[in-house]
């Protein structure tokens, strides 16, 4: 490839890059959530975000405040360093917790299975910080962990002072950070049968057999609800984080500082409502006959195979996936050696103005460089062959 198309090759994948995704929202009108200080919608999978209000004002979060403990627990789980049928003992310090409590008594001995659920159906705060005393020795420790976790997922606007989501000045978060860390939770399937839950309890057949009751009223009444956690305090006033599903779209609605229990789960419905009714998830996919081979310049091949690489999902609003445009791009012609993945073009895929996806056309296989040993070996090759 000459001097002149390298450079033009170089241009256009630079104006790709740059260009980027749009990821604005698509609403024209947003629903009226007015009793809620704070809320956002955003799509489990893409984290497009699908309507905000002060979804970056910093708000204690109550009890909300538990899907990271969760969340953390998952890792565990899933690390292996933790199993549902372990036991932890109970400290002096995590059985004077108050607020949401199975009453849990200095030296009593739980599964994390009973101690888990404990947590998901009922807020349990004496289970909470009993869990995290298990897993990090000390509330304190789990806490820097948390904080640890919420850096790492990008949630710049939260601080966790402890693990239950008791009121204190520096302990906050935002909705937008919170949806962040709800999307996160929900790729692990731990808990889900518990987040359905309505009724359960522990202890189950003794004389401190307690009732747990799920605060989460949508789980009974929400086509598609699969979680996740409520959260009240004097000073956070009524939040809830809730997740559905339907149509493989998994939408996450934060409402935050509502003034009664109805309003935040009105509100979060409403919320929900709007993304359901509203958008859908459409699958991106090139179309292969696009796949063309592209030459190679002094290989042992004179063409290469190619592929897409890096297609993705995205939301766009209802009805509006036969508007998709795919707009490909690739160079004419590539000099060896090429390696298998190398990138030779690109797919921008449009709706309307907007790009709202790109992926990579690459190398399928690798072509070695024709070098004079093989070249004698081709031509011998080729005179012995009648």
């Amino acid at each position: 490839m000459n001097k002149i198309k390298r450079f033009l090759w170089v241009i256009l994948s630079l104006a790709i890059l740059v260009t980027g995704l749009d990821t604005s929202i698509y609403a024209e009108e947003p629903p009226a959530l007015a009793e809620a200080k704070s809320v956002i919608l955003t799509e489990k999978d893409t984290g497009t975000v699908l309507f905000e209000r002060n979804a970056d004002e910093r708000l204690p979060i109550a009890s909300v405040t538990k899907i990271m403990v969760l969340l953390i627990t998952a890792e565990e789980l899933q690390s292996g360093n933790l199993s549902f049928s372990d036991t932890a003992v109970c400290s002096d310090y995590a059985g004077s917790m108050d607020g949401s409590v199975i009453w849990l008594e200095a030296g009593e001995a739980m599964e994390i299975g009973d101690i888990i659920k404990s947590i998901v159906i009922a807020s349990a705060n004496d289970a909470c910080v009993m869990l995290a005393e298990h897993i990090s020795g000390s509330e304190s420790e789990f806490v820097k962990r948390m904080n640890e976790k919420a850096k790492s997922l990008g949630m710049t606007n939260t601080n966790f002072v402890n693990c239950v989501g008791y009121d204190d000045p520096n302990h906050y978060s935002t909705a937008r950070d919170i949806a962040v860390m709800g999307a996160e939770l929900r790729k692990y399937s731990y808990y889900d049968e518990y987040l359905l839950t309505r009724l359960d309890s522990v202890r189950t057949g003794t004389k401190k057999e307690t009732q747990l009751l799920n605060t989460n009223k949508l789980i009974t009444s929400y086509s598609g609800i699969t979680g996740l956690k409520t959260g009240t305090t004097d000073n956070a006033g009524y939040c809830f984080c809730g997740t559905a599903k339907r149509s493989g779209m998994e939408l996450i609605g934060v409402v935050l500082g509502c003034d009664s229990d109805e309003s935040r789960f009105s509100c979060a419905k409403e919320l929900l409502d709007y993304g359901f009714e509203g958008f859908e998830k459409v699958i991106l996919r090139p179309d292969p006959s696009e796949l063309l081979e592209v030459a190679v310049e002094g290989g042992v091949k004179k063409t290469v195979d190619t592929r897409f690489s890096g297609t993705s999902d995205v939301i766009l609003p209802k009805g509006s996936s036969s508007l998709v445009e795919y707009h490909y791009s690739r160079t004419s012609a590539v000099s060896a050696p090429v390696v298998k993945g190398q990138l030779l073009g690109f797919v921008t895929m449009m709706s309307g103005d907007k790009i709202i996806g790109t992926a990579k056309i690459v190398a399928a296989e690798e072509v070695e460089v024709m070098d004079y040993k093989r070249c004698l070996k081709e031509i011998f090759g080729k005179l012995f062959s009648f």
